[in-house]
C-alpha cells in the first residue's frame, strides 16, 4: 500500500490526528457519505472535549498530491474499551446532508421536472447551503404535494420514480473526492462517465500477485496504483428464476383507471410478459391540468426503468485492498484486467463496470497511514 502525505482529523476544533488508529469512509451511488474512526484516547478527550452528541468533524488528507477535504457530523460512539491509562473507542460520522435530511420536515408543494423538484427539496432541507450537482436531467415531471414528512423521505420518493431521456433511473449520492457536493446522475450517464488514467485511456483495475510490494517486481509507486490481488465475482444473476418471475425483464401491464371506470392493457415492451395489475392515479387531481409527479409510475416506461435499475446489479464484482487511486469515486466507469492465462481468463474482463461503492480504508502503520480501497462494481 502507498502512504498518505498528511492527515488531519478535527473533532469540535480539536486535532485528534495523533490519536487515530484507523478510519473508514464509505461512499455509494445509493446514498450519502458515512464512516468511522478508532482512537486511542489517553487524554480523556471523550469526557473533556466532546460536549455534544453530534460534534462537527473535519477530515482532510493529501495523497499523491491530491488534497481531499470534507466536513461531517458525529453520529455516536461505540465499542469503548476503558483501560487504566486511557480509552479506545470508535467515533461514527455522517455527512451534514444526511443529518439535515432526517431532521428537516417538508410541508409544501413543488412543480416541474423531477431533477428541479429534487433541487428545491435539497435547498429546503439544507437551508440554502446545498451543494447539489445535477449531472442528468429528468424526463419525468409533474406536481408533488409533500405531506409534512422528512426531507429525506420526500427526496427518495422523487428520485425513485425519476428517469432521464434514455429511460434510465437516477441516483442521488455523494463522493469522497467531491468535497461535500451531492450528485444526481442517471445510470446511463454513469456508464458513459469513464475514469481516465494518465495515458488518457479508460482506467483499468489490474491484477497484482499476492505479496507484491513496491519495487519487488520492478513496479514503482505510481505503477502500483489501481492494482489488487483480490478480485471476487460476488454475484452473477443470483436467484435468477425468482427475478425472472418478479418481472425484472418485463411486465404485461393491466392498468385500471378508477376515475374513468376503464381498463387499459399494454403490450410487452421488454423480454418477458409477467402480468401485473396497477391502479392508476387520476390525471385530474389538480384544477390547472397539471398531473401528479407520480402518475407516470404506473406507465410501462416507469416499469422498464425500475427493471433496468434492478438488472444493473446482475453482476457484482468486489475488488479488495486496491492500492488507492486518487480521485476514483462511485459513479465512474472503469475496466478490469485480471491478468488471466488461457486457463484462468474470464469473460468478466470483457466489458466495463460502474463503480457502485468504495470503502476507503486508512490504517496506521509505523506512524504513517496506509490508504487502500475496497471497490464494488456492477453491470447488467
Amino acid at each position: 500500500m502507498l502512504k498518505l502525505e498528511s492527515l488531519i482529523v478535527n473533532v469540535n476544533n480539536q486535532d485528534l490526528s495523533a490519536m487515530v488508529l484507523n478510519m473508514t469512509i464509505f461512499e455509494s451511488i445509493k446514498g450519502y457519505l458515512r464512516g468511522s474512526f478508532t482512537v486511542q484516547d489517553n487524554i480523556n478527550f471523550y469526557d473533556t472535549f466532546i460536549h455534544t452528541t453530534q460534534p462537527p468533524i473535519q477530515i482532510q488528507f493529501e495523497y499523491l498530491n491530491t488534497l481531499c477535504n470534507n466536513v461531517f457530523y458525529g453520529n455516536g460512539v461505540s465499542n469503548m474499551k476503558i483501560e487504566k491509562l486511557g480509552k479506545v473507542y470508535t467515533i461514527h460520522f455522517i455527512s451534514y446532508t444526511a443529518m439535515n435530511d432526517q431532521l428537516t420536515i417538508i410541508n409544501s408543494v413543488y412543480s416541474g421536472t423531477s431533477d428541479l423538484i429534487v433541487d428545491k427539496l435539497f435547498l429546503e432541507s439544507n437551508k440554502g447551503n446545498a451543494l447539489l450537482q445535477i449531472d442528468s436531467r429528468a424526463d419525468t415531471k409533474g406536481r408533488y404535494v409533500v405531506p409534512n414528512i422528512k426531507a429525506g423521505s420526500a427526496i427518495n420518493h422523487v428520485v425513485s420514480k425519476a428517469y432521464d431521456t434514455n429511460n434510465s433511473g437516477l441516483c442521488l449520492y455523494q463522493r469522497l473526492y467531491d468535497q461535500g457536493f451531492t450528485r444526481l446522475t442517471s445510470l446511463w450517464d454513469m456508464s458513459e462517465n469513464y475514469f481516465f488514467g494518465d495515458d488518457k485511456e479508460i482506467f483499468n483495475l489490474t491484477q497484482r500477485l499476492a505479496g507484491t510490494s513496491e519495487g519487488s517486481d520492478g513496479l514503482s509507486g505510481e505503477d502500483m496504483v489501481g492494482t489488487s490481488a483480490s478480485f471476487e465475482l460476488s454475484e452473477y444473476y443470483m436467484n435468477f428464476t425468482k427475478k425472472l418471475a418478479d418481472g425484472n425483464w418485463g411486465n404485461k401491464i393491466q392498468q385500471i383507471h378508477l376515475d374513468e371506470t376503464a381498463i387499459k392493457k399494454f403490450e410487452v415492451n421488454e423480454r418477458t410478459d409477467v402480468p401485473v395489475t396497477v391502479y392508476k392515479t387520476s390525471d385530474n387531481l389538480y384544477d390547472d391540468n397539471v398531473k401528479s409527479l407520480f402518475s407516470l409510475g404506473f406507465e410501462p416506461s416507469s416499469f422498464a426503468v425500475n427493471n433496468q435499475r434492478k438488472r444493473s446489479y446482475g453482476q457484482y464484482m468486489n475488488v479488495l485492498n486496491v492500492v488507492a487511486v486518487p480521485g476514483l469515486s462511485a459513479g465512474f466507469t472503469v475496466g478490469l484486467d485480471q491478468g488471466g492465462s488461457n486457463i484462468s481468463s474470464t469473460k468478466t474482463d470483457d466489458n466495463n463496470y460502474i463503480i457502485a461503492n468504495i470503502n476507503h480504508r486508512f490504517i496506521m502503520d509505523d506512524g504513517e497511514f496506509d490508504y487502500a480501497q475496497d471497490i464494488g462494481l456492477i453491470r447488467e
